[in-house]
């Protein structure tokens, strides 16, 4: 289906308003946001405005992402030919594995994007066909994207306006961050037809806009995916885990969502993935990026078996977030009581202090009265 059609039906079935009662969308001088440059707030439209479809094919494609690793579309050729010269660079944890950097999870999302055999390829979401292909190269720490072959911005005759779109969405969708969406030259005028082509580009991700060009610094937010081994330990194949192990993806590897595999498997219903992962040299204690355990995660989970699990594995009982809380603290917190009497058996302290919360005041704070009268009968440091 070309560009022109899904634009159509965008106008046609999405606009839920009509330009009399359209909202205000405010103007933000460059003195008056991070970014240095005049910028639309976008929002009104972007994040109250749902999108339809009454294309059957472009409702199923938009949300068709979830399990996708993203392999059937190596290979594909953009539709525009063109090729564009540019220095993107952002920073990465050592190793860029093959996987997913954004799965779209609704109609309000526009793109997907995927990063195999040094390129990053960019799906657009309703039509699942590849707009873009950017090759990259590894500078040690750094990725660079030396060059776009393709559009992401349909009839513009800009390329650079390509190359700002790119580094958007690597930006707002790959690493999560605000940044301004770009805008044609002389869209600067009408806030509420800039609001619309955003929503239409780039969905409820755009949230700020502009026709110039920020002056950005490489982000300190390391990129990463969604790994193909992270990917097989959520569907359980535990033939595609060894296979991507010998292919050289660390078995701690954090993802974009800043877990490990360990952390994934987690979500298994059965313990296999998770204790394949560890009988292959996984850390049973390996951090995410907000210092949580798989301990940690599967109190907060209740998983009873998982947390036994990995106590039996030599996990840490008394290991602390980022923010100084415990596994106790979050099985006391819950009312979990069979898990709360687990930590304290194998030696975890029953009133560590996180943020001015002992177990013991998160549980009265939630009235857990079997918790209480367990946590009540211990002493610090107590067996």
């Amino acid at each position: 289906m070309p560009w022109d059609k899904i634009r159509n039906l965008f106008r046609r079935a999405r606009k839920t308003i009509d330009d009399s009662n359209a909202p205000n969308i405010p103007w933000l001088e460059a003195a008056n946001n991070p970014w240095g440059v005049d910028v639309f707030d976008v929002r009104p439209v972007t994040l109250t405005m749902l999108s339809t479809s009454k294309d059957p094919r472009c409702a199923t494609n938009a949300i068709s992402f979830t399990s996708d690793d993203g392999t059937g579309f190596i290979g594909q050729e953009p539709p525009v030919t063109q090729r564009i010269e540019t220095a993107l660079r952002y920073r990465i944890d050592n190793v860029l594995a093959d996987g997913a950097l954004f799965i779209p999870e609704e109609m309000e999302h526009k793109w997907a994007l995927y990063f195999h055999g040094s390129t990053i390829i960019c799906v657009r979401s309703w039509l699942r066909e590849v707009q873009a292909v950017a090759h990259v190269r590894l500078l040690g720490d750094i990725v660079e994207i030396y060059e776009i072959q393709g559009t992401l911005v349909p009839d513009s005759e800009d390329p650079q306006l390509s190359v700002r779109a790119l580094d958007f969405l690597i930006r707002t969708h790959a690493l999560d961050l605000t940044y301004p969406a770009p805008l044609p030259a002389g869209m600067d005028t009408d806030g509420y037809s800039s609001a619309l082509w955003c929503m239409s580009l780039f969905g409820n991700r755009a949230h700020f806009a502009s026709t110039h060009a920020p002056d950005a610094a490489i982000p300190e937010k390391p990129l990463r995916t969604q790994s193909l081994l992270h990917i097989a330990v959520a569907r359980g194949d535990i033939e595609s885990i060894d296979r991507y192990l010998e292919g050289g993806i660390p078995i701690d590897l954090l993802a974009a969502d800043g877990l490990a595999p360990v952390h994934w498997a987690l979500a298994r219903d059965t313990p296999t993935a998770m204790e394949h992962l560890l009988a292959k040299g996984a850390l049973v204690d390996v951090r995410s990026t907000e210092g949580a355990t798989p301990l940690m995660n599967a109190v907060q989970q209740r998983s009873f078996e998982k947390a036994r699990s990995l106590i039996a594995r030599g996990a840490d009982v008394n290991a602390t977030d980022q923010r100084g809380f415990t596994s106790m603290h979050r099985a006391a917190e819950m009312g979990e009581t069979d898990l709360v009497a687990l930590l304290l058996e194998h030696g975890a302290e029953p009133s560590p202090l996180a943020e001015g919360q002992t177990p013991l005041s998160l549980a009265q704070g939630r009235n857990e009265r079997e918790v209480i009268a367990l946590l009540g009968r211990r002493k610090p440091n107590a067996s």
